[in-house]
């Protein structure tokens, strides 16, 4: 519903060049109204001896009052141009953060670098009797952010706002248009519950008011919920063949423990 106390951009616009208008009309008509009763006292008297003084301040009126209406009148043109220039600089800076945004997600590794990175990882954990998890981040668009560059810019807006919670240690890919996996070294499957909700504020601001997503964790971990690198990439390949159905874009957050 619009909110009747609010006034929109366009409608000041016009509000204001209504003002001018108005006020340059009342400008012209006083002044023209004054001259008028200026002009007998200091044309008509011919009896008296001419004096220069009074045609001085009555050509000084009239050329201030015409002064005065073109200053307005330049003024608001003036507002209106850089009013104009502000909406293209805001435009074009939104425009190269949203594109410094999804050239985010370019720079981010794969899923085949995803690979190599866990079964590192996990050769590294069995070898010094580590826990290992994996934190795989589904992100659902919301409908009015759908289109792709648009959607690219939110996915990498979450991927920023994923990459400033995590550890050192911590890696963070992208897998798949709307699926970002997390490796987490030395963390068990408490540890990553509470590392999800860490992350869950991060998204929760990245995301927004307007709800530009909504997102979800998966958990699995080492040696919990696996017992090799296989299983570890069998479970993440598995979640993301899952056929999601749409839903609502509302924020949501479970957590998935597959065995």
């Amino acid at each position: 519903m619009k909110d009747p106390a609010r006034i929109e951009s366009r409608d000041l616009e016009r509000r204001e060049f209504q003002l001018t208008l108005f006020a340059c009309f009342a400008i012209v008509v006083l002044a023209a109204g004054l001259a008028l009763l200026m002009y007998p006292a200091v044309f008509a008297d011919r009896e008296l001896p001419p004096s220069r003084t009074p045609q001085i301040a009555f050509f000084g009126f009239c050329t201030l009052s015409c002064l005065l209406v073109a200053y307005i009148v330049d003024r608001q043109f003036t507002i209106r141009r850089l009013r104009r220039q502000m909406a293209m600089d805001r435009k074009e800076a939104s425009e190269a953060l949203r594109q410094a945004t999804a050239d985010l997600l370019g720079t981010l590794p794969n899923f085949n670098a995803f690979e190599d990175r866990l079964a590192m990882e996990f050769r590294r954990a069995v070898a010094a009797n580590l826990k290992l998890s994996i934190l795989v981040v589904t992100i659902k668009l919301h409908a009015a952010f759908s289109e792709p560059d648009l959607g690219m810019s939110v996915l990498g807006d979450a991927a920023k706002a994923l990459a400033r919670k995590l550890r050192e240690e911590d890696s963070i890919y992208h897998l798949k248009p709307g699926f970002f996996g997390l490796i987490l070294p030395g963390v068990d499957l408490s540890i990553a519950h509470r590392v999800s909700e860490r992350l869950t504020e991060g998204l929760s601001v990245a995301a927004g008011a307007s709800e530009r997503f909504s997102f979800k964790f998966d958990v699995i971990s080492y040696p919990e919920q696996t017992s090799s690198a296989h299983d570890l990439e069998l479970a993440v390949s598995g979640l993301l063949q899952e056929a999601a159905p749409k839903q609502p874009a509302t924020r949501e957050l479970t957590h998935t423990d597959k065995r």
